[in-house]
């Protein structure tokens, strides 16, 4: 399938959250919200929104297409993944590293980043922790690691003798 990358469409006053707002993260945790239109960026840059996964161009017609399919059904909410879900994990193991015995029960399912890097977090430490972060990043990263009682130490990014 092709798709063109190279499309950039105007997002503004489209509600993107990457267009209208940035969350600065402090040390001790919070990271209170700031208007874009309130920073002071330096004379010839402009902010990339590298803080947010979000995208600048159109969505791939077929996720469209899948999602147009399942939008047809009128229930909503909370699921479990299918059989060929565990199927297609166990599958691509096998074939690209050669993993026998891998069973559904092996695999840990999440349907977002923070959830599974909260569920790697508890894997690894414990409430009370501290937990070394750059600064500025993704407010759900601090948020997260809030709610679930760990202590967020920031290592502030610097910025370069090029003021990047």
């Amino acid at each position: 399938m092709k798709y063109d990358f190279t499309t950039i469409m105007d997002r503004r006053n489209q509600d993107a959250i990457a267009l209208e707002y940035v969350h600065i993260p402090q040390a001790d945790g919070t990271a209170p919200k700031m208007p874009i239109s309130q920073l002071k960026l330096k004379e010839g840059f402009d902010l990339i929104p590298m803080w947010v996964a979000d995208m600048n161009y159109p969505t791939c017609p077929a996720i469209l297409e899948a999602m147009e399919k399942r939008l047809k059904h009128p229930a909503f909410g909370y699921f479990n993944p299918r059989q060929e879900y565990f199927e297609s994990i166990i599958h691509w193991h096998n074939i690209r590293h050669g993993v026998i015995g891998l069973k559904p029960e092996h695999i840990g399912y999440e349907n977002g980043v923070i959830g599974g890097v909260m569920s790697a977090m508890q894997l690894f430490c414990a409430p009370g922790d501290k937990v070394l972060i750059h600064s500025p990043t993704y407010v759900g990263f601090t948020k997260s690691l809030t709610n679930y009682g760990y202590q967020i130490v920031c290592s502030p990014l610097k910025l370069d003798p090029q003021g990047i």
